[in-house]
Formats: C-alpha cells, structure tokens, sequence
C-alpha cells in the first residue's frame, strides 16, 4: 500500500514536472519565433555560466598540474643532491687511494726497481764527458782530430732551451688548473645554497671530531711531556745510582771490620788489600734498604705505566663511542629524510590514483549516444 502511494506520488511530480516543462517550452516558442518580440537567440547566461565552470575546472586541474610538477621538481632536486653527494664521495675516495699510490706506492720504492729502471741507462755516465775527461786515453777512441770543440756549449744552450719550454709547459699546466679550480669552484657556490643543511650536519661532525682530536693530541703532548720528564728523571736517577754506587764502591769498607785499617797512605779513596775485610753490617742494611727503595720505585713506575695505558685505552674507547654515536645520529637523519621523501611520494600517488579513479568512474560515464545528437534542431533550443 505504501509503494503504491509513493508511486502515485512520483508519477504526480513527473507528471507536474512535465507540464511546467511544457508550458515553459510553449511560453519560449512565442518569444523566440516572435521577430518582434525576440531580442537574442541564445541563452548567452547560461553559456558564460558553463564557460565560467569550464575555465575553473579548467584552473584547477592546472593547478594541480602545477603542483605534480612542482613535486616532481623538488623531488629530482633531491636525486640530484644526493647523486652530487655520492659522485663527491667517489672523487674524494679516488683522490686519497691516488695519493696513498703516489706517496707510498711509488714505483722507485720498489724492491727490483732497479732491475727495470727506464732511466737506469740515462743514470750511467757516458763514454766521453767532455774533450777533458781524464778517461779519453789513446786506445779508448773516443777523441779524434776535427771534432766538433764547441759541443759542450751547444749542448748548454740546448739544455736552457729545453728548461725554457719545459717552464712555458709548466706554467700553462697551471693556468690551465687555476682555470679548471675556478670552474670548479663557481660549480660549488652554485650548488652551495642546496647543501645547506648537509654542510650544517657535516660541520657539526667535523667540529666533534676536531674537539676528539684537540684533546687526543693535548693527552698525547701532556703524554710525552710526562714520558719525557719519566725518562730524564730515569737517566738522573740511574746517574745518580751510579754515581752512588761508584762512591760506595770507592769510599765503603769491603773486606774489613776497621775501615781505618784498610786506608791507604796513597790517598784517601784508596785501601789495602790485604787488610780489607769486607762490608759492615751497617753498610749491609743500608744497601739492602736502597734495593727496597729500588724495588718500590720501579713497582710505583710500572703502576704508573699502567694507569697511563689504562688512561690511553678509555680515551681511545670514549673517542670510538662518540664517533659511532655520531654516525648513528648521521644515519637516523638520512633515513628519517628518505622516510619523509617515500611517504610524500606515496601521498602523492594515492592523491593522483584517486583523481584518476574519480575521472573514469564518475567525470566519464555519461557518454552520449545517437538519441543524443538525434534530439538537436527538434525545439526552440
């Protein structure tokens, strides 16, 4: 009962619909077939009005163009800063293996260098020096009658000639490099306001490094002092020790119970031998004392050795910790960039599929048919 009275209801307002239509159409007969009466004949509202929606449709999808565009921009900015990165990183990896070859790689170095020397006969004197070498003698045929006596200055003017090109070379080799590092150089201002923020975080590195290395190199001079000092307090105290020994050698009693007995008339470091009787008790202990006083020093030396080392160790564990804490913290931030990168790229696809989505299921459906284009020219429209 109820569909019924809706659909009572629906065929009313069509119907009702229709005739307002109708009428509607038949009021717009008589004012467009009328010559007198009709002013116009297009609806020129409507269509500034579907002109209007057009162009900001059309704005719009600009728009959007526009900022795919300006993404994609700022995304081959990033690519490219991080190619520029890795091609330094490269160059400056291949600088240092190239100058580890060329300072402790040379091939002069070698063990057999000289067995495959290209210079090794150029290094050997020639026959013949000059028309005074001391070695021309008769039989060795090498001087004769009509020779050319003004060899020796030809060849020096050759030889300044040559060092003249030689140094016009060099120069021009080096105007050319001034040129190629002021290319370079022009090349890295350019880029210089887009690694800001790496040359921030690579500043921020180097200035933790370069404190580690100020207090490694200030350990290490406070290090060499104290070993220095170590060393000269080691020779003193082993000059002293000999001197003592030396003077106890030549003043104590060896051999005899009265020193004055084994005194010699001879002079007052020297004794009797055959009245000396040996060493005193007293003389017993008191080099017994200096050996523990010995022993005491060396075992308050070797501990002091070993905490210097042990000192060394921590300082060389605390730089490693703070080095590798500042490398994770290098690596966080590169991935939490990479992260942000990804996640707007996807937001960006997403946006993207579901403008295309929208556009072939809803923006393209209505495809017109024949009955369409049928219906044109049939009215006053």
């Amino acid at each position: 009962m109820l569909n019924s009275l809706f659909i009572n209801h629906q065929d009313q307002k069509e119907a009702l619909a229709i005739e307002r239509r109708r009428r509607f159409e038949e009021s717009r007969k008589q004012r467009i077939f009328n010559a007198r009466r009709r002013l116009i004949g297009v609806d020129t509202e409507a269509l500034g009005l579907q002109v209007q929606q057009k162009h900001g449709a059309e704005q719009a999808q600009a728009e959007q163009q526009r900022k795919i565009a300006e993404e994609m921009r700022r995304q081959e900015q990033v690519l490219l800063l991080k190619q520029y990165e890795q091609r330094q990183e490269r160059m400056r990896e291949e600088n240092e293996l190239n100058r580890f070859r060329a300072s402790h790689q040379k091939p002069e170095q070698s063990r057999d260098f000289d067995l495959f020397d290209p210079n090794g006969l150029k290094k050997t004197l020639p026959a013949r020096l000059g028309d005074d070498d001391p070695r021309l003698t008769i039989s060795g045929a090498q001087k004769f009658d009509g020779e050319d006596l003004e060899e020796r200055h030809r060849r020096k003017v050759q030889v300044e000639q040559q060092r003249s090109w030689l140094e016009q070379q060099i120069q021009e080799k080096r105007q050319a490099e001034i040129d190629r590092r002021a290319a370079e150089t022009f090349l890295e201002e350019s880029l210089m306001s887009r690694e800001n923020q790496l040359h921030q975080l690579a500043s921020q590195e180097r200035y933790a490094r370069g404190k580690i290395q100020e207090a490694i190199n200030e350990f290490n001079r406070r290090l060499m002092t104290e070993q220095e000092q170590q060393r000269l307090r080691r020779e003193r105290e082993e000059q002293e020790d000999n001197l003592a020994e030396i003077y106890n050698n030549l003043t104590s009693d060896v051999l005899t119970e009265n020193p004055d007995a084994a005194k010699s008339s001879f002079g007052p470091n020297r004794v009797i031998t055959a009245q000396y009787k040996g060493m005193s008790t007293e003389e017993i202990e008191q080099i017994r004392r200096t050996q523990e006083q010995q022993l005491e020093e060396l075992k308050r030396k070797r501990e002091n050795e070993a905490n210097t080392r042990k000192a060394w160790d921590q300082l060389a564990n605390d730089f490693d910790r703070t080095v590798t804490m500042k490398e994770r913290e290098l690596n966080r931030r590169r991935h939490a960039l990479a992260e942000q990168i990804r996640h707007e790229n996807h937001e960006l696809s997403m946006e993207q599929h579901r403008k295309l989505q929208h556009l072939d299921k809803v923006v393209y459906q209505n495809r017109p048919t024949q009955a369409y284009f049928d219906q044109f020219n049939t009215c006053t429209r």
